[in-house]
């Protein structure tokens, strides 16, 4: 039964991956899933149950994935992306820390609305946790980060003790993503290439600048090309 499947998973004793497989093969899972959400849209006066968790002593209280598949506003992209549960999580990559705990985290807040004790597995986002712990400033976002979170950090797993894995990790991290002079001072969020290997190009240096515009510049060691990445302030 979906409901069955949707409580192992969310209890830890289904692991993520055999879930998403379930969940991408079994349309049942998902049909249970969107039939919450239509039985809040057919009460527009019935509360929502939020989705509580708490971060550096603070408790914080969110119903975004209820709230915006319940209403997803005017903005196109937002009502693309919030017009079933099918949408909003299909393109969720649970391979990585981030892409687990929003998957994680979106499933559950669904369910707490026919289930409000149903208690939190806090596996997914004490990884997320630790991702963002580890992964430095000038890697944290787009192919960068997504390459550390799938690739880098499941070759460590969460049974080493926890400095010896942060050490291990961010060394690898290092190792991965090579430099020959620094690291760049993104004016934005990190755009750090991929070779055609798919694997992270070596940073060579600044390239030059005009104004605003800043220009960084990479290797792809597997075919020796560079490459030139802009950002502007």
């Amino acid at each position: 039964m979906p409901q069955q499947t949707i409580r192992k998973f969310l209890s830890g004793e289904m692991d993520i991956i055999d879930f998403r497989r379930i969940y991408d093969t079994d349309p049942t899972i998902d049909d249970f899933l969107q039939g919450i959400i239509d039985e809040l849209k057919a009460d527009p006066n019935r509360e929502t149950v939020p989705y509580t968790y708490v971060m550096n002593k603070r408790e914080y209280k969110i119903t975004a994935t209820v709230d915006g598949l319940r209403n997803p506003g005017l903005d196109p992209a937002r009502q693309r992306r919030y017009s079933s549960v099918r949408t909003l999580l299909g393109g969720t990559d649970v391979e990585t820390a981030l892409g687990a705990t929003q998957m994680y985290g979106r499933i559950y807040e669904i369910y707490l609305q026919i289930d409000p004790a149903f208690p939190h597995y806090n596996r997914y986002s004490d990884e997320y946790g630790f991702a963002m712990d580890v992964i430095p400033a000038y890697l944290e976002g787009g192919a960068s980060e997504h390459y550390i979170q799938k690739y880098i950090i499941p070759l460590y797993p969460a049974t080493m003790k926890k400095g010896e894995r942060k050490k291990a990790v961010k060394a690898a991290i290092k190792e991965a993503f090579k430099s020959e002079k620094g690291y760049p001072a993104w004016p934005q969020s990190s755009e750090w290439p991929m070779g055609a290997d798919g694997k992270p190009a070596t940073y060579i240096g600044k390239g030059k600048s005009e104004g605003d515009l800043r220009r960084f510049q990479f290797r792809d060691e597997s075919t020796g090309g560079i490459i030139t990445v802009e950002q502007y302030y």
